[in-house]
């Protein structure tokens, strides 16, 4: 059982792709969209958990879930939210750290 599997049994509440650390909480229903990672995992999100997931996991992508037009609302979304964006303390300094459109305005600026 994965971490996800074990929070999920203990905050029922809590959609799966909500991080254990993420203090937010879920908005919509808890399997609106289904977040993919590169190695074949899943994980049924809400709209917001989703794309916050999203924006931290390199190579993940999103599939319809029980929202119509949730998927592609998280996928943009997860363009503006940086990595893990509840780490709020910690400095971003590392371009892998901000978020995708952060990283093209910087890449940008670097050309």
């Amino acid at each position: 059982m994965t971490a996800y599997e074990r929070r999920r049994v203990l905050e029922p509440s809590r959609c799966v792709a909500a991080h254990p650390e993420d203090p937010t909480s879920c908005a919509g229903p808890l399997d609106a969209v289904t977040v993919l990672d590169s190695h074949g995992g899943k994980a049924a999100g809400c709209e917001h958990h989703a794309a916050r997931l999203l924006a931290s996991l390199d190579g993940a992508r999103v599939e319809p879930g029980s929202v119509a037009g949730a998927a592609t609302r998280a996928f943009q979304a997860a363009d503006s939210i940086r990595p893990f964006c509840w780490y709020t303390s910690a400095p971003r300094t590392e371009s892998s750290q901000l978020s995708r459109a952060e990283e093209r305005i910087a890449r940008n600026h670097r050309h």
